[in-house]
């Protein structure tokens, strides 16, 4: 795997689930690491030409993160546009057609990024994970473009995966 200052070129993604394996990805918006700060207003001196100076402390990380996972719709039983849907499904409360396991259909896995020769070029690994949100693409009858699925994931930890 590359180390964490080598420029990456995906040429393809994927997203291993435990317990549905492996799905190939279109493509992937990482989540946002926003550290929480505390003490911005507080003053704690005053420094040249009567500038004031203030403190900022970081408070650790917004314990839950959000990302997009983009896929090509299929009807596939092995595809992840599938798999994804039924996940969805579990997570659903039954009064929105869902089957209400919120609780218990929570996953741990890992997000990769494969170069052209088909090596990891960087990894993201979640946990306590479920998607929140489904779109589809507009469907247009003059389009010429696949349709394509975007669920978004929430997850209470995920952490980019470096060079030890």
């Amino acid at each position: 795997m590359a180390d964490l200052q080598t420029p990456l070129a995906p040429s393809s993604f994927s997203i291993d689930l435990d317990g549905t394996g492996v799905l190939s990805l279109q493509s992937v918006k990482v989540p946002e690491y926003k550290p929480k700060l505390a003490g911005e207003a507080a003053v704690v001196g005053s420094g040249k030409d009567g500038k004031s100076e203030r403190q900022i402390n970081s408070a650790g990380f917004e314990e839950v993160v959000t990302f997009d996972l983009v896929c090509l719709s299929s009807p596939s039983p092995t595809s992840a546009s599938v798999a994804m849907w039924k996940w969805f499904k579990a997570c659903l409360p039954p009064t929105d057609g869902g089957e209400g396991k919120w609780a218990d259909s929570k996953k741990t896995g890992s997000i990769f990024a494969y170069n052209n020769a088909n090596d990891i070029v960087a990894q993201w690994d979640f946990k306590e994970a479920w998607p929140s949100k489904m779109s589809i693409a507009e469907l247009d009858v003059n389009g010429k473009d696949y349709l394509k699925e975007t669920w978004t994931i929430v997850c209470e930890n995920c952490t980019r995966v470096g060079d030890e």
